[in-house]
């Protein structure tokens, strides 16, 4: 970073910015903000609650948005937008409404739709939106596209992610969406794929070259659910490609994406770092995008280790705003498979309950999580045979809950929608 970058937005005290939202993740912004303060690279000119917080954070307080666009003192250049899934898309637009640029938290918005509007809008009014996909970030995630596209792994078949996670009735009750698929008539779309696991299927599909709806030929999911809630928390995802993405081959021509494989669960008996792996017939790359520590196993079954430091999503932001040759890591027009996704996971039936003999419950009260048993076990399998649970003969499975999504049929002109650049 240049020392004209590092002083901040034209040498006056850095670029002005508001949090929404400084509760749950908000709070980590404010952490993760602190020294982009101290430095003069931002100024926090407003924070907006639906409640009062605490002094301490140092900058007014305003109940909507539109207090704040109203009546700050000075109006934010950047808005953060860190609040409850079904209000993202609503700030988003009003944000971009007013000038601002984003940094809005993940998933960026609860439907296709709103997607594309969104996307709409920042390329109407010339702002830039970044998706807190933090995984992006790590240069791990760069490693491995860069390990796909020079065929150091020979040719690879898919791109898998596998999250093996532990939680327990207290983070379903933590808020009132906290495991809903609809509340008050609205979208809340929240479930293991899209929401706590959401980076391992994000960073999967970056990692294979498919981030447009026109990439993906068909969704393929098995939603489950074990805890006492309406999304999935046991879920199986295939994205098989269509022609038209992937790395560049020695001809020139595009060669197709490979398949993308998703096992994932927040039912497990321990918690796990979740990764990514590229399945390659000369070797496999496995980097666990939470710590950016990639193993590479070649074909003779020789393993190496790489480490990575990881960049905010938010300095990016800013560096881009200084100097537009700097990329966004995580725009929001290359987040648009990973909403189609989600529109398939949300669009497709609920997901249905494991029955309970498949099911231990450990723990009391708001510590009680249930174990759907062998899971990890079977996980591995589906992703080895990429396939849903069912048709690997998972004992919990349920071949009813397969459900298969073609994009097309999900009602958004993908071709008008990612046509040019949101910057």
């Amino acid at each position: 970073m240049s020392a004209d970058r590092a002083a901040g937005h034209g040498g006056s005290g850095g670029r002005p910015l508001a949090l929404i939202g400084t509760r749950g993740f908000g709070a980590v912004h404010l952490e993760q903000m602190a020294p982009l303060r101290e430095s003069g690279r931002i100024r926090l000119v407003g924070v907006v609650d639906v409640a009062e917080p605490d002094p301490g954070i140092g900058a007014p307080w305003f109940p909507t948005l539109d207090a704040l666009l109203e009546g700050a003192e000075e109006r934010p250049e950047i808005l953060v937008v860190a609040t409850p899934i079904t209000t993202h898309a609503d700030l988003a637009l009003a944000g971009l409404a007013a000038g601002c640029h984003l940094y809005l938290e993940k998933p960026p918005v609860p439907s296709l739709a709103d997607h594309a509007q969104v996307l709409h809008e920042a390329r109407r009014t010339g702002r830039s939106v970044q998706v807190g996909f933090q995984a992006r970030g790590g240069g791990g995630a760069t490693r491995m596209r860069e390990l796909l596209a020079t065929g150091a792994l020979g040719e690879v078949r898919s791109v898998d992610a596998y999250g093996a996670w532990l939680r327990d009735r207290a983070y379903y009750a933590r808020s009132p969406w906290a495991g809903r698929r609809r509340m008050d008539g609205r979208r809340v779309a929240d479930g293991v794929a899209t929401n706590p696991l959401a980076h391992a299927v994000d960073l999967a599909l970056l990692t294979a070259g498919i981030t447009r709806a026109a990439d993906i030929g068909v969704i393929t999911s098995e939603l489950r659910r074990a805890h006492d809630i309406e999304a999935d928390d046991t879920t199986y995802l295939r994205v098989d490609p269509v022609g038209a993405a992937g790395p560049v081959d020695p001809s020139g021509t595009m060669s197709p994406a490979p398949f993308v494989h998703a096992a994932l669960t927040t039912t497990a008996p321990v918690q796990e770092e979740p990764w990514i792996q590229i399945r390659g017939d000369q070797g496999r790359a496995r980097l666990e995008y939470t710590t950016d520590r990639l193993e590479i196993v070649d074909a003779s079954g020789r393993a190496t280790e790489e480490r990575f430091g990881r960049e905010s999503l938010l300095e990016n932001l800013l560096d881009h705003l200084d100097d537009p040759a700097v990329a966004l890591l995580s725009p929001l027009e290359s987040t648009e498979a990973f909403t189609t996704v989600l529109e398939a996971t949300q669009s497709g039936p609920d997901p249905r309950p494991i029955d309970a003999e498949h099911v231990t419950w450990e723990g009391e009260g708001a510590a009680a999580h249930p174990l759907v048993h062998d899971v990890e076990d079977w996980m591995t399998r589906a992703l080895d045979a990429g396939e849903p649970f069912s048709r690997i003969g998972a004992p919990f499975a349920d071949p009813t809950a397969i459900h298969q999504t073609d994009p097309s049929t999900l009602g958004i002109d993908t071709h008008r929608t990612t046509g040019g650049d949101a910057r």
